[in-house]
């Protein structure tokens, strides 16, 4: 009897080495090699490791994480394995530990960037050292690449006229310089929405599985107190004409404003459910939000002065403390 069940959990195990093996490593090869689907695929790579963690347990989801990352440092390149490492194993890792631990969903999602962030500074600094390539101009030349293949594809397919068409380069021209300066935040950003993801799609494996996790919802989402005041420091820094203060000031306002939209969003979505057309609401702000991106910055400021409003705390009137 003891044997069988022995042979059972050994057999679920490896099932569970299976799982966050071969659905992990897929994911992230098809963010490779397939354009369209790849860009899908490369947000939902560290899911399996997850599901790895639920049936085989903290050690399985770690073989299957390193075991994955061998295999493609091999089948490709062991930079493409180190990448897979930093953006998609360890938070395959990182973010079901924390959840199961009852971290709130909104610190684990921090926790897991920054961590990942670090880890990738180091990475990236080891390898500008030992290769002698400039990160920065590694950089800039990829995005260049980017955004000259994409008026290529536009020149040949696009029936716009000469005047647009040439509108449209400088236009992606300029986004290219923008990206060229950010791209250490739009790396730090993608790193949250993977995480973000991983995070959602946990919680609902794990409902099913009647693990207790902490289900806080998203319109308790707040930022840490301490950051509004790393959001003037910058503000401030980007007045420096020395591209070697205002840049990385740049890229700390860039983050900042996702995570103080987050938390705007999160006290409007606070103000819809405390009216009785709460679903009605929700379903407008959604749409001014696609239909009319300039509220971003709204929200954006709404949710950098609920540090000092205080928005989501209902007021007592004075009826109501006679």
């Amino acid at each position: 009897m003891e044997k069988i069940e022995l042979q059972s959990n050994g057999g679920q195990k490896l099932a569970a080495v299976l799982i966050g093996t071969l659905g992990s490593g897929l994911l992230f090869s098809a963010s490779l090699a397939v354009p369209l689907i790849g860009f899908v695929s490369a947000f939902l790579a560290p899911v399996p490791l997850g599901l790895a963690r639920i049936k085989g347990g903290s050690a399985v989801a770690g073989f299957s994480a390193l075991l994955t990352t061998l295999l493609l440092a091999v089948l490709f390149s062991p930079p493409v394995g180190a990448w897979y490492a930093v953006q998609c194993g360890l938070i395959g890792l990182m973010v079901p530990e924390l959840a199961l631990k009852g971290l709130r969903p909104s610190r684990t999602i921090l926790w897991t960037t920054a961590t990942c962030v670090t880890l990738t500074a180091v990475l990236v600094t080891v390898f500008s050292f030992t290769s002698g390539v400039n990160p920065q101009l590694f950089a800039q030349k990829e995005i260049s690449d980017g955004i000259n293949q994409a008026i290529k594809l536009y020149e040949q397919q696009s029936g716009l006229s000469a005047q647009d068409l040439e509108m449209l380069k400088q236009g992606m021209q300029t986004v290219g310089q923008i990206m060229s300066r950010i791209y250490p935040a739009l790396a730090t950003i993608n790193l949250g929405l993977i995480s973000a993801v991983t995070l959602l799609l946990f919680m609902r494996t794990a409902a099913k599985y009647a693990l207790a996790i902490n289900l806080a919802p998203f319109r308790e989402f707040r930022t840490p107190d301490l950051l509004v005041w790393l959001l003037i420091i910058a503000g401030f820094a980007m007045l420096a004409p020395v591209a070697l203060i205002n840049t990385p000031a740049l890229n700390i306002l860039t983050v900042l404003s996702v995570l103080y939209f987050m938390q705007g969003l999160a006290v409007l979505l606070t103000i819809c459910e405390r009216s009785s057309f709460a679903a009605t609401l929700k379903i407008l702000l959604g749409v001014l939000l696609l239909t009319q991106p300039y509220l971003t910055v709204i929200v954006t400021v709404l949710g950098i002065f609920d540090y000092w409003g205080d928005f989501r705390t209902p007021r007592i009137t004075q009826d109501e403390n006679l």
